[in-house]
């Protein structure tokens, strides 16, 4: 046997593979994930192999430094030209920083949270984290491509929490025990129907315009997202049979309804939207549904309720704990988001009032019928529950990171459309 004078980094084991595509295959990707200037050697028992080897080499730029006989076998020994990728991976085909003996196949991330680079790489396009990426791959330009615009710490858990969290809007609510109300009553119902629906319209269609946006190198999150628009679409598909349920249909959409989920879905910055929609519009959301389930006399209508609000809370976890932790990387940002609360109050402010349909409905539902007696009653109610979901609205806030004044200016600046 002859000593080699060139050290290799990675042998490749080709048996007796007769020259062809399969050989040249196999060669191939095998220098793809080679780091440029490594020395790989081939082992082969085809004596055949050496003239097409050479031109191969020739041709992809590689350089065949030696030949060596050994027992039965010979080995060629090749200098990469340049690599393909920016970072190597082992020749047993196994990726560096993996333990294939302690597969963890639960994980979403081998390699921990910290590992998670603050801005992804370069190229990265429709794959999963840490793939090797070849050199000249499309850029998709993603215009979220940095950690802190999208991450928030919890989100591997509540995606798993909304995965064991499906309920089926056909088969897990008593349809049939819906008792008939008086008519009006019941219009009062599928007008407060109505009014989720746009609202669970406008928190389907704002994630799923920010997804597309998303570098897939923080996968977690429009995984997540995706998550959170099933939920949505399920919710538009209960209110929805609801309101049909005893033949009373949809009902009206207030001018501003429809202005105030404008303004949610024109912003253009995630961070921003993230904070509007979730921490401000749904965390307000999940207190009308709690006040609903409350007041809703039946058991079939309660439980929808119930599983909305149970949806919507961990879409607020992630809210808060996103827009929490790009506050804590850039406190500066607290400005931005106060601007932005303020520019919507603005643009709300453009017509007075609020949606006086769907007051009326709140009220009538909350006295428990269509008197004058009940509608007093119940929209002292319904005042009530705006002075709850100013309280709560401070907290979040403040638990995000703002100080309590402004927390205060803030929340009294959000809509009267509650989302």
């Amino acid at each position: 046997m002859n000593k080699s004078n060139y050290k290799h980094s990675g042998t490749i084991f080709v048996g007796n593979l007769a020259v062809g595509k399969a050989l040249f295959l196999k060669l191939e990707n095998a220098f793809l994930l080679a780091g440029d200037g490594e020395i790989i050697e081939i082992v082969s028992t085809n004596e055949k192999i050496e003239f097409e080897l050479a031109s191969w080499c020739n041709l992809k730029g590689h350089k065949l430094l030696e030949k060596i006989h050994l027992k039965n076998q010979l080995s060629y020994k090749v200098r990469n030209h340049k690599s393909a990728f920016p970072k190597t991976a082992n020749f047993g085909f196994t990726m560096k920083g993996i333990d294939t003996n302690n597969p963890k196949s639960g994980d979403w991330n081998f390699h921990g949270k910290d590992s998670i680079l603050t801005k992804a790489p370069d190229h990265h396009g429709l794959m999963p984290r840490d793939c090797i990426i070849e050199e000249g791959s499309v850029d998709y330009n993603f215009a979220i491509n940095h950690k802190e615009e999208i991450w928030a710490e919890p989100v591997s858990r509540l995606y798993e929490e909304a995965k064991h969290g499906q309920w089926d809007a056909t088969d897990d609510i008593l349809w049939n025990e819906i008792p008939e109300y008086d008519p009006e009553f019941e219009r009062a119902i599928c007008q407060i129907m109505t009014y989720l629906i746009e609202n669970e319209f406008s928190a389907l269609y704002i994630p799923g315009k920010f997804i597309s946006q998303m570098n897939p190198y923080y996968m977690e999150i429009p995984l997540f997202l995706s998550s959170l628009m099933n939920d949505e679409a399920r919710h538009i598909e209960a209110f929805t049979k609801r309101a049909n349920a005893n033949g009373g249909g949809i009902q009206y959409s207030s001018t501003v309804t429809q202005r105030s989920l404008y303004s949610l879905f024109a912003e253009k910055d995630y961070i921003k939207s993230s904070f509007l929609l979730h921490v401000m519009g749904e965390g307000t959301f999940i207190d009308l549904l709690k006040f609903l389930e409350n007041y809703m006399p039946d058991a079939s209508t309660k439980r929808i309720l119930n599983y909305v609000r149970r949806d919507e809370s961990r879409h607020v976890a992630y809210g808060m704990a996103h827009v929490s932790s790009a506050l804590a990387q850039n406190p500066k940002r607290i400005n931005s988001l106060k601007e932005t609360a303020f520019k919507r109050k603005e643009f709300m402010d453009e017509i007075n009032g609020e949606s006086t349909m769907l007051l009326e409905s709140l009220s009538i539902l909350a006295g428990g019928g269509t008197s004058i007696e009940h509608y007093k009653r119940g929209y002292e109610a319904v005042e009530d529950l705006k002075k709850t979901m100013n309280r709560n609205r401070i907290k979040r806030l403040m638990d995000i990171g703002m100080d309590e004044d402004l927390a205060i200016d803030i929340s009294k600046s959000h809509t009267p459309n509650f989302m």
